[in-house]
């Protein structure tokens, strides 16, 4: 068997695995850098202006045509940086995921040959290859533990995942995994992105309890959040704790209105009966004119959930700083950040612009109204106590994310280049 690092094995984002077994490869997750979210936009699809491989020279997308003999292309879960390159690699072979990340995959790539399973299903690819999905809670709903059973043993792919026991829309299915274990793993690939963090990371019920309060805090004043469009647990936990308030809700963004409507057609979320949804610029434009009407004790009237939260110049929050939308922002405003900066430079300079641009205009910041979607270090101990892999090759991280991974292997009993392989992007292990 060999394992591939396509991409994300140098840093967060695009990820790509290649498993190969007797001259078969199934690739695994086909995304987009986490900074090259800046070049997005999801209604011109910017980055398809470049060509493919100028992107991957870029190390925007992974190199898909590295991989020989691809059979199937599976995706764990539906966010651009696992699922965001499909429109522009086209992989011409079975896409395999849960259904309602195919639905995603749809909007990024919608010639695609896609095949959806549920997680108690499995989907045969090949003599060499069968694929199942697990369970497991992250920032996205329908979010999966890729488990390949191939004719060398069993490949776990767990990136991303975090265990949160309270989630009110997922659970992890730790029957699964512990039945897996007992099976006996092969190789278990996994995402290194937190594990530097001590303890485990908190559930999603600490977000509404800081949400809430904040809410309850501000007495006056236009109320703005911004959050992830996908995070679609957090997005329902904002409505309901704001229509309890008496607010109109308005969501606004392209995203946002993509991604709550595919929440919606699924079944996972309702929007409150006042809420309005706004995806097209002309519609965004009508309705902050609108606010931006009422006399001054009005505007507490309304709640705008908006697109923004990385500092995206193109995004709905940073356009209303720059008064692109024929809105101006009044003292006492308050904007509430339910999202941390993705750690890449640009995210974090556009972050700080956007910031310094409220605050020059009299808007009160609430930050960090945030837990991360990714495992801490206890998460992966219980992982791997979970399923006893016989070797583990880290990946979603950079060498030192990857080497805190090493540390915790260690801890456990693994040793470097016995049974812990670290590869970087463009090479590959053999086992």
């Amino acid at each position: 068997m060999k394992i591939a690092a396509v991409g994300g094995y140098d840093a967060v984002g695009r990820n790509m695995t290649g498993v190969t077994v007797n001259n078969e490869t199934v690739a695994i997750d086909n995304g987009i850098r986490l900074d090259a979210f800046q070049m997005y936009d999801e209604e011109t699809h910017t980055l398809q202006k470049y060509k493919k491989k100028t992107l991957i020279d870029m190390k925007v997308i992974p190199d898909f045509d590295s991989l020989k003999n691809v059979r199937a292309q599976v995706i764990s879960h539906g966010h651009l940086d696992h699922v965001g390159a499909l429109g522009i690699t086209q992989p011409h072979v079975p896409i395999i995921s849960t259904h309602y990340t195919a639905e995603i995959g749809r909007k990024e790539y919608k010639n695609g040959n896609y095949y959806s399973i549920d997680y108690d299903e499995f989907f045969k690819i090949s003599p060499n290859f069968r694929v199942e999905f697990v369970e497991v809670t992250h920032s996205i709903p329908k979010a999966s533990i890729v488990v390949l059973r191939t004719s060398e043993g069993i490949v776990v792919y767990a990136c991303d995942f975090r265990f949160d026991d309270y989630s009110e829309i997922a659970r992890t299915d730790y029957e699964k995994l512990r039945k897996i274990g007992k099976e006996g793993v092969y190789a278990l690939i996994v995402e290194s992105t937190r594990v530097k963090e001590k303890g485990k990371t908190p559930s999603e019920r600490v977000v509404r309890e800081k949400f809430k309060e904040i809410i309850e805090f501000i007495d006056n004043g236009l109320v703005i959040a911004t959050t992830f469009s996908t995070h679609i647990e957090r997005i329902c936990m904002i409505l309901d704790v704001v229509e309890k308030t008496g607010r109109i809700p308005i969501i606004l963004g392209r995203s946002m209105s993509k991604h709550t409507g595919i929440a919606e057609q699924f079944g996972i979320m309702d929007l409150p009966p006042n809420a309005r949804v706004h995806g097209a610029g002309r519609a965004i434009k009508n309705i902050l004119k609108e606010i931006n009407g009422k006399r001054k004790g009005e505007r507490g009237d309304y709640f705008l959930l908006v697109t923004g939260n990385q500092g995206e110049p193109a995004s709905v929050l940073p356009r209303m700083t720059d008064k692109e939308f024929s809105f101006k922002f009044q003292k006492n405003d308050s904007v509430i950040f339910c999202a941390s900066t993705i750690p890449a430079p640009i995210n974090e300079t556009n972050r700080y612009i956007l910031e310094t641009k409220l605050e020059s205009q009299g808007v009160r910041i609430f930050n960090d109204v945030h837990v991360s979607g990714h495992a801490a270090k206890e998460d992966h101990r219980k992982l791997l106590n979970l399923l006893k892999p016989e070797r583990i090759i880290p990946c979603h991280g950079d060498m030192a994310m990857k080497g805190a991974y090493l540390q915790l292997a260690a801890e456990e009993g693994y040793e470097l280049n016995k049974n812990v392989h670290l590869i970087n992007n463009g090479l590959s292990v053999e086992i």
